[in-house]
């Protein structure tokens, strides 16, 4: 954490408004109405980025077809990707996972274990296009590891 300002979000009408500490509003520099406004904008995208994945989640769903790994990578890459842009305006999302779960309908914990799976794993390219997510979700980071350094994967 150190520098960075935890910022929390909350929807209104077509996007959000973001809030800081008073004691954190140094953080953001000499005009921290425009960092809260590039939060506002950062998570808006993201939560639409994950929106959509997660609708084409539920098409596959809907049609009895596995859930591909590097779905549920995408997912966790654009969590991942929202931390990169705030840490770059010197801003951190309090509670990341309770806005998720607030924003997306997603259980917290299942988030979690997507987000471990994508932080251990930064290449979609290394999820063979046939994985599907079951295979990885119990044991989500040996999975990730295994693919980075070209293991095999036991069934």
């Amino acid at each position: 954490m150190g520098d960075f300002a935890l910022i929390a979000l909350e929807p209104r009408d077509e996007g959000f408004v973001s809030s800081v500490p008073v004691a954190q509003l140094e953080r953001l520099g000499d005009k921290p109405e425009v960092s809260l406004r590039v939060a506002c904008d950062a998570y808006g995208r993201a939560i639409g980025a994950m929106r959509e994945v997660l609708g084409d989640i539920d098409q596959l769903k809907s049609k009895r077809i596995p859930i591909p790994a590097r779905k549920m990578w995408e997912l966790g890459d654009a969590v991942v990707n929202l931390g990169a842009e705030l840490e770059g305006h010197f801003m951190e999302l309090d509670g990341v996972n309770d806005h998720l779960v607030r924003d997306l309908g997603i259980n917290g914990k299942r988030m979690g274990t997507i987000v471990t799976f994508r932080r251990h794993l930064p290449d979609k390219e290394l999820i063979p296009e046939s994985l599907g997510w079951s295979q990885c979700e119990k044991q989500a980071r040996k999975v990730a590891e295994k693919l980075k350094s070209a293991q095999p994967l036991e069934d």
